[in-house]
């Protein structure tokens, strides 16, 4: 476990704080090939990050960015680069360049459609997003026009039976997935059909840390 020099910073409800649960961290960081260079744009307390550390990812090939830079120095914790600003910011963009990540792995803000933003900006700067969203964000006419006739394509989808806790107030409230999204290489046909993927996770189908050690 990453042991933390000062305590965490307080969560910020206004900026959609509620972090991923240790457990599906790391659900999610075994979707991420070895040796893909990843990138993490809302990092927060760092859960997915770890994820992948623990699955043997190389630090160096871990970039975070953190909108809140008192979550972005707690991150600096685990030994990989953090930039500490706005991902939509140009500052940001000549950073997440400079690193060239090939995939990028996120539980995004859902407030003000936050997700479809985050969604469409990573596949500009990456060919695959691995992320958690609301259970219905496959489902609506907008995000059809806006995301999944033209940008980008689902092929690995898994379902949780239960909703999961973010911790924040507003947790309980909502459904979610997590999706593997591929950039399109050019827009869907009329008629496309894909195979996609699909998983059943559970907090209960992961191992703790103790049982990992007795492994």
């Amino acid at each position: 476990m990453q042991a933390h020099l000062f305590g965490e910073p307080d969560l910020q409800p206004s900026l959609s704080q509620w972090h991923t649960p240790p457990w599906l961290a790391r659900r999610m960081a075994g979707w991420v090939p070895r040796g893909a260079r990843v990138l993490e744009p809302s990092c927060g307390g760092g859960a997915l990050i770890e994820g992948l550390l623990r699955a043997g990812h190389k630090r160096e090939l871990v970039m975070g960015v953190e909108l809140d830079l008192d979550w972005a120095d707690y991150c600096r914790e685990f030994g990989v680069a953090i930039y500490g600003g706005d991902f939509f910011e140009r500052h940001a963009q000549l950073a997440v360049e400079r690193f060239a990540p090939n995939v990028v792995l996120m539980n995004p803000p859902f407030e003000d459609n936050g997700h479809l933003r985050f969604v469409l900006h990573a596949l500009d700067i990456a060919p695959f997003v691995i992320g958690v969203f609301p259970a219905s964000f496959e489902f609506s006419r907008e995000r059809d026009r806006e995301l999944w006739a033209t940008r980008g394509m689902v092929t690995r989808r898994a379902r949780m039976p239960d909703r999961v806790d973010y911790g924040g107030h507003t947790s309980g409230m909502s459904d979610t997935v997590v999706l593997q999204v591929e950039r399109r290489r050019k827009p869907r046909l009329p008629g496309e059909v894909r195979q996609v993927e699909e998983e059943v996770w559970s907090p209960h189908d992961v191992q703790r840390p103790e049982e990992e050690r007795d492994a």
